[in-house]
């Protein structure tokens, strides 16, 4: 039990640098960001924030890649059995999984990351190409995965999986998330959310649907 306690606060601090680290880099810029500001802004010793992470790289890598968790793990896979998976499971697959991905990149934190990482992209191509990897791609990817289990489960007749995702992904975003990049639109309700990533799924299967 001492250990669990141990690795929960231990847990809890990573998490906590993790915030500090992100509200630092939105507001100065990657580049304006040194580990020194995160130090001072977490009050803490440098060897503490270092026992985390080496650098601010890899913090922003594990800031990107905890963000990408919710609409990934909000996937609950397909029933791979011969009989098993249904067009309506496959919808309330991607229903749950559009809510997620537009939650999370509507927040305004997100969207501040978001603008940051276009600013220093031609500065630092690693870290956008790094932030795509870990989030976008990882987010597609994930869902790509299951269209082409129920393409193969007669769900869905769909030949190139990424692409499909691709799709999907651009209609859940639509106009939207330029806007509100843009500062020229507020966020939608999360009643808008649903009813629109609603919208989009009864769009995508008419298009894909066996």
């Amino acid at each position: 039990m001492e250990s669990e306690k141990k690795v929960s606060r231990g847990e809890k601090r990573k998490n906590e640098l993790l915030e500090i680290a992100a509200d630092a880099i939105i507001e100065l810029g990657y580049a304006n960001t040194s580990m020194d500001e995160i130090v001072r802004r977490a009050r803490a010793s440098k060897t503490t924030v270092y026992r985390h992470f080496k650098n601010k790289e890899a913090m922003l890598a594990e800031i990107v890649s905890n963000l990408s968790e919710g609409p990934v793990l909000s996937i609950k896979p397909l029933d791979s059995n011969e009989d098993g998976g249904s067009r309506q499971e496959l919808e309330e697959i991607l229903f749950v999984f559009g809510k997620a991905v537009l939650t999370l990149i509507y927040d305004d934190r997100t969207l501040g990351l978001w603008r940051m990482l276009i600013g220093e992209g031609s500065r630092a191509p690693h870290i956008t190409k790094s932030f795509f990897q870990l989030g976008p791609k990882r987010a597609t990817s994930s869902i790509a995965q299951q269209l082409q289990l129920a393409s193969s489960l007669g769900i869905v007749a769909i030949e190139h999986p990424e692409n499909a995702a691709a799709i999907f992904m651009g209609m859940l975003r639509e106009d939207t998330h330029l806007a509100l990049l843009l500062g020229v639109q507020s966020a939608p309700t999360l009643q808008e959310i649903s009813d629109h990533v609603r919208q989009c799924v009864h769009d995508f299967m008419k298009a894909y649907g066996a």
